[in-house]
C-alpha cells in the first residue's frame, strides 16, 4: 500500500509540473516553420526549417545602426543580409519557392494562402511600430552584405499581402525610422538555434522527487 502512495504521489506531481509548463506555453504563435509567444515572455522567434532564432521586430525598433551594431553585438545578434531576409520568408511562408526569393528586383510581393490576419502577425513578430498601433511589421536587412552601404525592408502586413525591398535607401536613412518617425523600423536580427537548458521549475521538481524516493526507501529499510 505504501508503495502504491507513493507512486499516486509521484504521478501527481509529474502530472501537476506537465501542466504549468503547458499552460506557459498557452500564448504559442505559429506561422509557417516560424514560432513565438504573444504574452511577452520572449524575444525569440523560433525557426525550425532554417534552425535559426530571430529576435522579435519589436526589441530594436526604436534604436539607431550605431546603437544596434553596440546592442546586437553585446547579445549575440547579427544583422541579416538578402539572403538571411530570404531564409526569413521561407520559413514565414513555408516554402522555398516564393515569389520574394529573387534579390536583384528592387521591389517584390509575396504572400501565403491568405490564411492570416495582420494582427496574427504582430503577434509572431512583436509590433515594430513602437511609437503607436500598427497593422503593419516591418525591418530593415543589408541589401547586399552592406557593400554599397544601402538597406532593403521587409513589409508585412498580412498573409495576402507581403512585400520585400531589396534596396530601399542608404543606411543613414533608416536612422529617420528610429528617431523620427512613427513607424520605428527596426533591423532583422539572427542567431543559430541554441539547446535549450531544462528549466528551473522542472529541475527543482526532480529533486524533490528524488528526495522523497530517498527518503522512502530508508523508511522501508527500517521497518524491514
Amino acid at each position: 500500500m505504501k508503495f502504491k502512495s507513493i507512486n499516486r504521489l509521484l504521478i501527481g506531481s509529474v502530472l501537476s509540473l506537465s501542466c504549468f509548463v503547458s499552460s506557459a506555453q498557452a500564448g504559442l504563435i505559429t506561422i509557417g516553420a516560424l514560432t513565438s509567444n504573444n504574452d511577452g515572455s520572449t524575444i525569440v522567434i523560433t525557426d525550425t526549417l532554417n534552425s535559426l532564432e530571430w529576435l522579435r521586430w519589436d526589441q530594436f525598433a526604436d534604436l539607431t545602426y550605431a546603437e544596434t551594431l553596440v546592442k546586437s553585438s553585446a547579445l549575440g545578434w547579427t544583422i541579416a543580409g538578402v539572403k538571411e531576409a530570404n531564409l526569413f520568408i521561407d520559413a514565414l511562408l513555408n516554402r522555398t519557392n516564393h515569389e520574394c526569393a529573387d534579390n536583384d528586383t528592387t521591389f517584390l510581393s509575396c504572400g501565403d494562402s491568405g490564411t492570416f490576419s495582420s494582427a496574427q502577425y504582430t503577434a509572431l513578430l512583436g509590433d515594430s511600430f513602437t511609437r503607436g498601433i500598427s497593422s503593419v511589421d516591418a525591418a530593415w536587412f543589408y541589401d547586399d552584405l552592406i557593400t554599397d552601404g544601402s538597406a532593403g525592408v521587409l513589409n508585412l502586413e498580412l498573409g495576402t499581402k507581403n512585400e520585400k525591398y531589396n534596396t530601399f535607401g542608404n543606411i543613414a536613412l533608416t536612422d529617420t525610422y528610429a528617431t523620427t518617425s512613427d513607424e520605428s523600423i527596426g533591423w532583422l536580427m539572427y542567431r543559430t538555434t541554441t539547446v535549450p537548458e531544462p528549466t528551473t521549475l522542472t529541475i527543482f521538481a526532480l529533486g524533490i522527487i528524488a528526495l522523497a524516493l530517498r527518503r522512502f526507501k530508508k523508511q522501508v529499510s527500517l521497518q524491514e
